[in-house]
């Protein structure tokens, strides 16, 4: 189901009780590349952790996928990780790589998995976010905030939210 299925059921029918009923079943069947951010904004390892921040800054995100020049997915580059491993440190952030400072170890989604399996995951591996792939590339990301935004899920983003903050 596309995003603009249900845009157009929420905002035509949402009073209708029927309508709210059939939203939350419609839900169950959506698909993570029915609501991943597409395309995901991306470094290179071999960009500066200014760089990144500033990326971050711009698209008002708090996590990067780092990939290679063949799209794939190197590692993730959070704002935590650059306060804890390069300002806390009182490291130049301008002449750091985000190579020196990325998580290696990344979870990973498919486009097709099932939005009720990925809001598991994410609570089960504590993550707030994680790159989607298709055929080893990145092609996209989901985050709590993109499933939040979603009807119905309302139990599961707050069960994952407490699973995440443990």
């Amino acid at each position: 189901m596309s995003r603009e299925i249900c845009r157009i059921l929420r905002t035509e029918k949402a009073k209708n009780n029927t309508a709210k009923i059939f939203i939350k079943k419609a839900v169950l069947f959506l698909k993570v590349r029915d609501i991943m951010t597409n395309p995901a904004i991306s470094v290179t390892g071999e960009d500066t952790v200014c760089e990144a921040a500033r990326v971050m800054q711009a698209h008002n995100i708090g996590a990067l996928p780092v990939v290679s020049e063949k799209n794939t997915v190197d590692g993730i580059v959070t704002d935590r990780d650059i306060v804890l491993r390069t300002v806390s440190r009182g490291k130049d952030a301008c002449e750091m790589k985000v190579k020196d400072i990325m998580t290696t170890e990344v979870e990973k989604i498919t486009p097709d998995t099932d939005i009720k399996d990925a809001v598991k995951r994410l609570g089960t591996d504590k993550i707030r976010r994680v790159p989607v792939i298709e055929k080893n590339e990145l092609v996209g990301m989901l985050s709590i905030g993109d499933i939040a935004t979603q009807s119905g899920f309302n139990a599961e983003i707050a069960e994952a939210i407490c699973e995440i903050s443990k």
